[in-house]
């Protein structure tokens, strides 16, 4: 697997948590939104919402659900102490659920993205592509986000159209998912449909010692295109990767599930 990241050394973390995570840069800022979304086309009143975290470091920001943020490192915990079995079907693990299980790595010095995901019965996998995909038009439009002054930039990707709200009193060149490229950090993004919508929350400093962290596991590689191919081919036939050790009470529910998730984030999937 070709890594572009910088990793540093991080001796205070057991050695364990060493094998398992590398520290790629340290995290100076910390970025939360929400985001609401409407993944099933035939409910588009059906909206969900899931907060995420953008940390930004020296040279590398990472995105992903703060929920799994939050419960990566626990869940570890509980694995090196032998309690994770127990500890998953409680109340206190249930709080962590989440529905996206990517993490998106923005290398700025190299201008390339990774993104890695785990998709369901299929594994994990990542791919990378350069950054600069978005073609800005910025606008004189100005509003206020959150106290911040910001301005509107629109852009064409991945089958929609976004408009999106940037301030450059925050002078970092990034945003939520795999948004970028303005000359100051975007607070809201949506696609004219608002199917998917990012909403600023806050920003701070993390607490001393956070890093962006990329989990050592095996990952297959693949491109953006082959990695959608992954996501649509599974939900579509599902059912073939059932057996008779599955409940089809439980079947019945996965495919609901997984037909209903029939509105990504990236329409062009070809």
């Amino acid at each position: 697997m070709q890594m572009l990241f910088l990793v540093v050394s991080v001796g205070s973390f057991a050695q364990t948590y060493r094998e398992t995570y590398d520290s790629l840069d340290i995290a100076r800022i910390e970025v939360l939104y929400d985001l609401t979304y409407r993944e099933d086309s035939t409910h588009l009143d059906w909206a969900r919402r899931e907060r995420m975290i953008l940390l930004i470091g020296n040279r590398i920001s990472s995105f992903q659900s703060y929920r799994q943020f939050m419960y990566n490192p626990i869940a570890f915990q509980k694995m090196q102490e032998g309690t994770f079995s127990d500890w998953f079907n409680t109340d206190e693990a249930q709080q962590y659920t989440h529905r996206f299980f990517y993490c998106l790595y923005k290398n700025h010095p190299e201008r390339m993205m990774t993104y890695n995901s785990t998709v369901f019965l299929a594994g994990r996998f990542y791919y990378e592509e350069p950054l600069g995909a978005f073609d800005w038009e910025i606008l004189d439009d100005t509003m206020s986000v959150k106290g911040y002054l910001c301005q509107k930039a629109v852009c064409q990707y991945g089958g929609r159209h976004w408009e999106a709200w940037f301030t450059d009193e925050l002078p970092f060149s990034d945003g939520p998912w795999k948004f970028h490229g303005l000359p100051g950090l975007i607070l809201k993004v949506a696609d004219t449909h608002r199917h998917y919508c990012f909403d600023f929350i806050s920003i701070g400093v993390p607490d001393a010692g956070r890093y962006i962290e990329w989990f050592n596991d095996v990952y297959m590689e693949t491109t953006r295109k082959g990695f959608f191919k992954v996501e649509d081919d599974l939900r579509e036939n599902i059912m073939s990767h059932f057996d008779e050790r599955i409940s089809l009470e439980a079947q019945k529910r996965v495919y609901r599930v997984m037909k209903s998730r029939n509105n990504p984030i990236e329409l062009d999937r070809k």
